[in-house]
Parts: structure tokens; sequence; C-alpha cells
């Protein structure tokens, strides 16, 4: 607000030198010719848009407002801008929302205060508040183009890898390369943010984030990397490892779309590995590809944008339906166990794990097997059964030991042998 006062004093202090009259002539003249310039740039840039976020508003002015976004953005430095009262500003947060999701590149707009405004009756002028400006912004931009390319390079070059397997990359290369910042999220606690921990810059250049950051950040990766992937805003319940107690929270995670079918995928629950999972690698694919209702044990969709928010904050520009299993990774890449009689896909897949020496060994559990029942009947005897027939069927080369341990996952009726030589 203070810019706008001195801006208005300034003009009057040259009004009373050069006459009102020809200043005021003057300013309407430059602001017509401005006005006239951001117009013809806004409608030939909203013919090009094909973002969701961008396809989801419900009138011409919001549209409008999204264009005025766009060519602010571009800016080093943040410039004014106006547009329509109504419903374009009502909504403005989360116009600006949607352009972020459709150019998760854009990490400098501020994620506290983004705009400061200035109501004119039938219109309003806006003005963008960015973390960096000038110079610095511009070297964090290259900085940024530099991790982008790194992720890039290092990915899959076969002209035949599978979107699938692409998703896979930016996953791991997420969970590699990023941590959760518990430090920042600590202070979200508190309404106050650190810095760029809810954006691309934080997570693939200072390499800390939190959901937000995981979340903008694989969105990017997919997109260069020719997976189709949209964003999910809403909330996530997760048990408090102090209290005890079940906490619900504000998230963002992703889906994907992989041959013509719709998955949920968090990368951020996926970076859970650490502590008892630390060498549960397969850990990281535990949030990789789920059905609707799969997510929705323990995360909470917000709804589309123009529907009611039912006391939450946030609206999604896009919520695909997420029906299919086929690219889930446990189901894509574990035997199933059917009945204790029949074991042989999982003795011949431990077997084979052993035998390259790997460290874990996942697989399934049938529907009709009582979870808590196998699972431990599977850590008594019938384990050591299995274990005993890979040796034999490996000639004890290499030998898996007696400290072999065991992880039960129930929600995904997933078994993992944690494999110990002796």
């Amino acid at each position: 607000m203070k810019k706008w006062i001195i801006t208005g004093i300034a003009l009057l202090l040259a009004a009373g030198l050069c006459g009102c009259d020809f200043i005021s002539e003057l300013k309407a003249q430059n602001s017509q010719s401005r006005a006239y310039t951001e117009r013809v740039q806004r409608d030939k840039l909203k013919k090009t848009y094909k973002g969701k976020g961008y396809a989801c508003l419900k009138t011409s002015d919001e549209q409008d407002a999204y264009a005025a976004i766009d060519i602010a953005a571009r800016s080093l430095e943040s410039e004014s801008f106006d547009i329509k009262n109504g419903s374009a500003f009502d909504n403005f947060g989360y116009i600006l929302e949607f352009y972020k999701n459709d150019n998760p590149y854009v990490f400098w707009i501020k994620d506290d205060a983004p705009y400061n405004y200035v109501d004119k009756d039938d219109k309003v002028t806006i003005e963008l508040e960015f973390k960096a400006s000038g110079d610095e912004l511009a070297e964090q931009k290259k900085k940024l183009d530099n991790a982008i390319k790194k992720a890039v390079d290092g990915a899959p070059k076969d002209p035949g890898t599978s979107t699938y397997a692409m998703e896979l990359y930016i996953n791991d290369y997420i969970v590699d390369n990023c941590e959760f910042d518990e430090d920042a999220a600590e202070l979200h606690k508190k309404k106050k943010i650190r810095g760029h921990e809810q954006d691309v810059y934080g997570a693939l250049v200072e390499g800390k984030a939190v959901c937000e950051g995981y979340a903008r950040a694989f969105s990017l990766l997919c997109r260069r990397l020719g997976v189709e992937c949209s964003l999910i805003e809403g909330y996530a319940s997760e048990k408090n490892e102090n209290t005890g107690k079940i906490e619900r929270e504000a998230h963002i995670w992703n889906c994907v779309q992989l041959a013509g079918n719709w998955y949920h995928t968090d990368v951020t629950w996926n970076d859970d590995t650490s502590g008892e999972f630390a060498d549960v690698y397969s850990r990281r694919y535990y949030y990789l590809n789920l059905t609707t209702k799969e997510i929705a044990r323990d995360h909470e969709i917000s709804p589309l944008y123009g529907e009611e928010l039912n006391g939450g904050d946030f609206y999604n520009e896009f919520i695909p339906e997420c029906k299919s299993t086929d690219y889930n990774y446990f189901r894509l890449n574990c035997p199933v166990l059917s009945d204790f009689n029949n074991p042989e896909d999982v003795v011949s897949g431990l077997a084979a794990a052993a035998s390259k020496g790997e460290k874990y060994f996942d697989f399934l559990l049938n529907a009709n097997m009582d979870f808590s029942e196998t699972k431990s009947k599977i850590a008594g005897s019938e384990g050591y059964e299995w274990i005993k027939e890979a040796n034999g069927r490996n000639k004890n080369s290499p030998k898996l030991g007696d400290k072999c341990s065991l992880f039960a996952f129930e929600e995904r009726r997933l078994v993992t042998f944690l494999l110990k030589y002796s």
C-alpha cells in the first residue's frame, strides 16, 4: 500500500509544477496505451494456454486475470497490473494457485502474502510479491535450469522407455536428491514460511522441501520427460510420533497418466526411507500409482473449483478418476502368495533375489488369506523353510543367514524380507 501512496504524492507534486490538466491528460493517455497493450498481450496468450488450471476457470474475467499473472511472472522485476473487480478478484488467490500448478517452474512468487492490491471500484490493481528479483532472481533461475538439466540428462535414453519407467526414474531421483525439511514443517505449524521449501528451487537446487516442493518438482520433471502429470491438493492424516494422535494437515501430491489411465502418486510419502525403513528400498514406491480408493485411506482430496469447499481451504482444478491397478509398483513387480501349499512363485523369487545379493525381497498376499495369521506363519516356520529352499537352489552361494527379518504392510497386503547373508 505504501508504494501506491508514494506514487500518488509524486504525481501531485508534478501536477503543481506542470499544470494539473496536462498531467491528467498525459496520465490518461499513458494508462489507455498500457491497458491496450496489455489487452492485446493477454488475448494473444489466452489462445495458447493448455493447462488444466486455466481450463477450469469459469469466466473470461478469471481467464484474463490468469493471463495477467503470466505476463507479470515473466519479468525479473515485479510489475503491477489491473484486473476486473468481481469474480476475477474474489477468486484471485485460487487463480494464482492454478497458474503455479500449470507452471511449476515459477518458484519466485511468494507463498505467504503473494500479492498486494488496491481496489479501484470496477477494477483492482495488483502487484505480485517475488521472493527475489533482478540479478538475484536471474542467478536462481540459472541454478534451477542446471539442476533440471542434470535430472533430465540422467533419465533413461532408450527411445522405447515407457512412461512408467520414466516415472520410476523421477520418483527415485527426487527421493535420492531431496530430503523432507522438518524444520520448515515445524515453522508452518506457526504459519511461517522459511524460504523455498514449497517450490521446485527448494527441492531441486537446495535439496530440501516439504510436500508442495516435492509435488511441484515431480510435476515439472514429469512434464519435461513426457509423463502427463497434475497436482492434487487436499489433506493427509498421519500419526504424530510424539502424541500418538492422528493429525489432519494440508497436503499436496500428484496424479500421473500411464497408458491412458490415471494414478495417484505421493513422492513426499515415498521418501519415508529413514529409521526403521532405512533398508526397505521398496518403501520408496509405497505411494506410487494408487487408485482413488487406496489413496483415500489417509489422503482427502479437496473439491473441484466451483464446488462447495465444506470447511476446507483448497480447490483442485482437475481430479481424475483413478481405478486401474495395472501400474501399481507392487502388483506389477511382486509374486503373489495364494496359499502355503503352493509357494513356488515366492520361493523362486526369493532364490532369485538372493542369487543377485539383493538386500530385500517383496511379495504380496492374496486377498483370501488372513493377513495377521499368514504373517505370523511366515515369520515362523514357513519363512525359515523358504530360506532353506532358496539356499539349496543357490547351493549356498550366497547363503541367506538366520538374521533375515520381515516387514508386513497390511493395507498393501505386502510382505518384505530384509535379506542378510552368512
